[in-house]
């Protein structure tokens, strides 16, 4: 899931550096509002796990995205 995860994110930057669980989101990605609610959109439709702003506060980084849509797609 990680990868796909990631798959979905490099449609909206393309970052200096390769992706890891530790990436920022907001920080190491830059990903703008509109990017987060785009990127929340795809990972419905992909995995039906619907995330709003405070999901993605929490979620800070990608790992913890990831273990966040692990848990709710079960």
């Amino acid at each position: 899931m990680f990868e796909k995860i990631v798959d979905i994110i490099l449609n909206y930057v393309e970052p200096d550096e390769a992706v890891t669980p530790e990436t920022s989101i907001k920080r190491g990605l830059c990903l703008s509002s509109f990017d987060l609610v785009c990127l929340s959109d795809e990972i419905y439709t992909e995995f039906g796990v619907t995330l709003n702003a405070e999901d993605f506060r929490d979620c800070d980084t990608v790992g913890k995205l990831v273990s966040y849509v692990e848990a709710a797609a079960k």
